[in-house]
């Protein structure tokens, strides 16, 4: 073996070896990771939403620090009759602290779940890029062996040989510019190629605290959608407790009792125009049906003429094709005529058919409530001081104002946005059917909810909406002591209980 090979092999282990480490990055799944600075930026969404949940957290953690301090005053105060006033005041504001803390969940958890998605997706594009950036490397590698096996059968490459080997001075010189610029190629490929392996690093690292991070939050999720439901059952304790809201109770009753004549009549004239309604709205149902039957008769009838008329056509060019034929006998005509008889058979039979629609009763999933960040019942379905409540009444201190949004999808079915008396009062204004402000949303299959005493109702008739589609907002409208909002599921105009499908 020459010298000027020994080099030239002794070059190539070398470079190969810088190849051996490029290839345990393509193959091998489990990588060293460095410090290289990650080009997968956190995208702006995240980093807005992290803010806005750090500071939701800060929130929670000093409204709960009050409510531990207020239980410890109700219960101090819970049975000494000296300091009731004391009592009923640290009730009422606990009430005020956790409607709060209330709110300030569901507005970290919706950042949570934004967060989330944003996660999510970030890990998709992730994913992709890196299976992008392995088949880069892999490719890259798979060139680099190609050119070192080039390298290898060709040969020679040094300047001496350049030098003997050269015709004039100007071939040589042209000759050396050659082997430079082929050297600063594979320099440039090696470069990019560990470029790429860092970034490669770099990206998978990213990828997997980016997954981590994920659990965590959906962990933290998970939390926070426990605690919303333990404080909507602490805010119902807290409000069986409070002499305030037993209070109103009694004021309601006073009022309506003395203004019963007149709400009993706004009643039943308003449970009349809904059955009118109803009535119209099945009678229109009723002729889109008869519609759609007689649509379809007619293209069924369109069919079998088309039909028939396919057959007589065929039997007429049959009977053609038989009279000028008849030297090949009759038994080929019959054969003929009988195939093409089996074909206009199977065509006869491809005729419409009708489905019938189901209509039957979903379940509670179907809606949502109404009204978000409010949650107590203050009155419920069913008989009181004389009178059938057929919707729930949901009030909570701070609920004026607060959105009014779709239970599910549906068309908006009737709005009234007439009633100017928006204040709590001892008597019926008379607007509405005692409703005030109100609406109703058809959602099909039979099922209606209504939403009353808003202040205004935001939608017209015949709009259609998505579930949580903001409808109006609280108010006091109609006949209503304060602001709440009257809520009602009926199936086919039947008043339903709310609290079975919300």
């Amino acid at each position: 073996m020459t010298i000027r090979t020994f080099k030239m092999k002794r070059v190539l282990a070398a470079t190969a070896a810088v190849v051996m480490a490029f290839c345990t990055v393509a193959n091998n799944s489990t990588v060293v990771f460095n410090n290289t600075k990650t080009v997968l930026a956190e995208s702006d969404a995240i980093k807005e939403n992290k803010k806005k949940i750090s500071s939701a957290q800060e929130k929670l953690d000093a409204l709960e620090e009050k409510q531990s301090a207020l239980d410890e005053q109700i219960a101090s105060t819970n049975d000494d009759i000296s300091k009731e006033q004391e009592n009923q005041d640290a009730i009422n504001e606990q009430i005020e602290t956790v409607e709060e803390t209330i709110r300030t969940l569901e507005e970290s958890i919706q950042e949570l779940n934004e967060e989330i998605g944003s996660l999510e997706e970030q890990i998709g594009i992730s994913e992709i890029k890196i299976r992008n950036k392995r088949t880069e490397i892999e490719t890259g590698i798979d060139e680099f062996k190609q050119r070192l096996r080039a390298l290898y059968i060709a040969g020679n490459g040094s300047y001496s040989d350049i030098l003997i080997g050269a015709q004039d001075f100007y071939d040589m010189l042209m000759k050396i510019e050659l082997v430079k610029r082929v050297a600063e190629h594979d320099d440039s490929m090696i470069d990019r190629l560990s470029e790429l392996k860092d970034q490669y690093e770099a990206d998978e690292k990213q990828l997997e605290a980016d997954k981590a991070e994920l659990e965590e939050r959906k962990a933290v999720l998970a939390e926070q959608m426990d605690y919303h439901k333990s404080q909507k059952e602490k805010l119902d304790d807290l409000y069986s407790k409070s002499q305030a809201v037993i209070d109103q109770l009694e004021i309601d009753r006073q009022v309506y009792e003395a203004n019963k004549e007149q709400i009993d009549k706004e009643h039943a004239e308003f449970e009349a125009q809904i059955q009118a309604l109803y009535e119209e709205q099945q009678a229109i149902k009723q002729q889109e049906e008869e519609a759609r039957k007689k649509a379809e008769e007619e293209a069924r009838r369109k069919a079998e003429e088309e039909a028939e008329r396919l057959r007589q056509q065929q039997a007429a060019q049959q009977q053609t094709t038989d009279n000028s034929g008849t030297s090949n006998g009759g038994a080929d005509a019959n054969g003929n005529s009988q195939s093409s008889s089996a074909q206009t058979g199977n065509t006869t039979t491809n005729q419409s058919s009708t489905s019938n629609a189901d209509f039957g009763y979903k379940d509670k999933s179907q809606f949502t409530w109404p009204c978000p960040g409010f949650y107590y019942i203050s009155y419920g379905v069913g008989w009181r001081w004389g009178a059938y409540h057929q919707g729930i009444d949901i009030w909570s201190a701070g609920i004026r104002g607060a959105k009014i949004v779709a239970a599910a999808e549906g068309t908006v079915l009737l709005v009234s946005n007439t009633c100017t008396h928006d204040y709590g009062k001892n008597y019926s204004c008379g607007c509405g059917g005692g409703y005030g402000n109100y609406c109703i949303i058809d959602h099909g299959n039979g099922y209606w909810t209504l939403y009353g005493h808003s202040q205004y109702m935001s939608v017209q008739q015949g709009q259609h909406v998505n579930q949580g589609d903001v409808l109006g907002i609280v108010g006091s409208t109609g006949h209503s002591t304060g602001d709440h909002l009257h809520f009602e599921v009926r199936i086919n105009g039947v008043a339903q209980n709310p609290e079975d499908y919300v």
